[in-house]
């Protein structure tokens, strides 16, 4: 893995511990219609195969990513800041600190989002991501398309 612990203007990106998982549950429940549950979160902590980030800015819980890597690729499954600190750079840097601990072997990283969240959007096309596809009515609460999503690093 190529994640090191990093300070970046007076936030610290790392990787999760049990005892955050309260708070990255509380922050996916506020910011997704259909939040994973603790133990959800809990079980992805447990996995080889997983990576689960979060930031913390001023000693708490800022944001988190997590997703999964097999063999050269790897999937995002959620990336969420709480709301008083949207709009400081930390979705970015997660996203960084997500492609930094990827094994080196991995190629490619993929996630949806839907269609209308534009900050997502914006901030996934900021970082490299290229949109592939489309998968119609995919998200409930409320129905709407999931964008689907790409990056490849080069070699």
């Amino acid at each position: 893995m190529r994640l090191q612990k990093e300070t970046m203007s007076d936030i610290i990106i790392r990787k999760a511990a049990a005892k955050d998982v309260p708070k990255i549950a509380e922050i996916e429940k506020a910011s997704i219609p259909q939040p994973w549950s603790e133990a959800a979160f809990a079980d992805a902590l447990t996995q080889e195969n997983a990576v689960t980030l979060v930031a913390e800015a001023d000693g708490e819980i800022a944001g988190f990513i997590t997703g999964v890597f097999l063999f050269d690729n790897a999937d995002i499954y959620s990336v969420a800041t709480s709301e008083q600190h949207r709009k400081k750079g930390i979705g970015g840097k997660l996203l960084t600190g997500f492609f930094e601990a990827l094994p080196s072997e991995v190629e490619a990283v993929g996630l949806e989002v839907r269609e209308s969240n534009s900050a997502a959007i914006s901030l996934y096309e900021k970082h490299g991501f290229e949109r592939v596809g489309l998968r119609k009515n995919f998200y409930e609460q409320p129905r709407e398309n999931a964008v689907l999503y790409t990056k490849q690093f080069s070699k």
